[in-house]
């Protein structure tokens, strides 16, 4: 026992040494940048080409979120939950010739009744997908540039590199290596051929993706086309080793002809085949887009997914408004609600990784945008589950207070019975769901 209890310690204190180092780390890169940037301050403080641009946001947010009785995170203790997050980004970034170089540190941290009912679900082996936390962390990405700051009860916080990238640029063609992001398809709120890190379809700050450790290429084919490529290494989260399963190579083309633009995609993506193709037309004033993504599953079957969807500007008593209507078929949801709780492993892995984040098969999602005012706009967005009809509700107002300082304000609604996705999911054979909260929230964005 004597010599388990020393084994023990002496990982604790190997686990507390990397993670100091990996802090160290951290802390001695940004002290390049900084020491970079004020070796070039003449440029900066103009802007000039060539010359370092540094930037960020710092954002508060306050949610306030009620539960039914027989909500889990009511049963935790978490009714009425009171939560604060904080985001802190710093951006530095340079192009000189044919080489370009970003470094994005970001500080994110929460505290609140929703974190410590986190932690006792976790206890319970109730745990959802990603960390306990919430917050982002680095265990199957290639390099890890995540360090913990606080992991209490009711806090946690890590500092982070979400951008670090190097990359090489012809006339016609582009190589870049390091942490960063792509963005295909062409969803408004559901994205099936954008399988690296999309945003959730309930996300409120879509300003930046989480990066990726990759190595992208472009290339320019004749007047209006591309071709992309990516390799996104990943490791075990449990061995910590690269694998090639847990890997995704991935090319895309990108070709116009007679007004229509059209995406072609074949990837390898954890093991698994995936061809998509994208299609984007103006029609009548308005912009029709139609995405499809086969998957071949490695059990041996399949699943096609769809998104296609139209959006419209105009102007209404003065107003501008914008609106869009988009319908989602999820190849991997389920047909029956009463699969919810224990979905099929396809679909359970996607949700798992962050790709998906609904569980049934057939949705529409709604969109209305009004500028009240020059400043202010109304942003109006409904996500109907098709084949429950459980609803959830978005309801926000952006105010641009100051130069470089944004005031928003809203109301998430989520709406269904007991059973629904929405309504709430049961927990085992208890009497107790998981559910979304129905929470109104107010955010202050400063930008620099």
């Amino acid at each position: 026992m004597i010599g388990r209890e020393n084994d023990m310690s002496f990982r604790r204190r190997g686990a507390k040494t990397q993670r100091y180092d990996r802090r160290k780390s951290i802390r001695y890169l940004l002290c390049v940048l900084c020491v970079s940037a004020s070796n070039n301050h003449i440029t900066l403080s103009t802007a000039q080409a060539g010359g370092w641009e540094l930037g960020g946001h710092i954002k508060y947010q306050y949610t306030h979120a009620d539960y039914r009785a027989d909500d889990l995170n009511a049963v935790l203790g978490a009714d009425p939950a009171d939560d604060h997050d904080l985001d802190l980004r710093l951006k530095a970034e340079r192009r000189a010739g044919p080489w370009d170089f970003a470094a994005h540190y970001e500080l994110l941290g929460l505290a609140g009744d929703t974190l410590e009912a986190r932690r006792r679900s976790a206890a319970l082996g109730l745990s959802g997908a990603g960390t306990v936390t919430g917050l982002p962390d680095d265990r199957r990405r290639l390099f890890d540039l995540t360090g913990e700051l606080a992991d209490g009860d009711r806090s946690a916080a890590v500092q982070r590199l979400d951008r670090l990238s190097a990359g090489y640029s012809t006339g016609r063609q582009t190589v870049r290596f390091g942490r960063q992001v792509i963005s295909w398809g062409n969803g408004l709120v559901f994205h099936p051929l954008d399988f690296v890190n999309p945003f959730s379809p309930i996300a409120i700050d879509k300003d930046y993706k989480t990066g990726d450790d990759m190595l992208y290429g472009q290339w320019l084919a004749g007047v209006q086309g591309d071709v992309q490529a990516v390799i996104v290494p990943r490791r075990d989260s449990a061995t910590r080793e690269v694998k090639a399963r847990q890997s995704t190579y991935a090319v895309k083309s990108r070709s116009r002809f007679n007004g229509l633009d059209l995406d072609l995609i074949l990837a390898r993506h954890y093991d698994e085949n995936l061809a998509g193709f994208g299609l984007v037309r103006s029609v009548g004033g308005a912009v029709w887009r139609m995405d499809v993504g086969y998957a071949a599953i490695e059990d041996g079957s399949s699943a096609v997914s769809l998104a296609t969807n139209v959006d419209y500007s105009w102007i209404s008593g003065g107003k501008n408004v914008y609106g869009y209507a988009e319908y989602f078929r999820n190849g991997f949801g389920e047909r029956d609600r009463a699969r919810y709780a224990a979905p099929d492993p396809a679909l359970a892995a996607r949700l798992a990784r962050g790709e998906l984040y609904t569980l049934a098969r057939d949705y529409a999602a709604l969109g209305l945008q009004i500028e009240a005012a020059p400043l202010l706009n109304f942003h109006t967005n409904l996500i109907w589950n098709l084949n429950d009809a459980s609803r959830f509700l978005q309801l926000r107002g952006v105010y641009d207070w100051r130069q470089n300082t944004e005031l928003s304000a809203g109301v998430n609604w989520p709406a269904g019975a007991r059973g629904d996705e929405y309504g709430g999911i049961p927990v085992g054979s208890t009497n107790t769901f998981t559910a979304p909260a129905r929470s109104l929230y107010v955010r202050l964005a400063q930008y620099f």
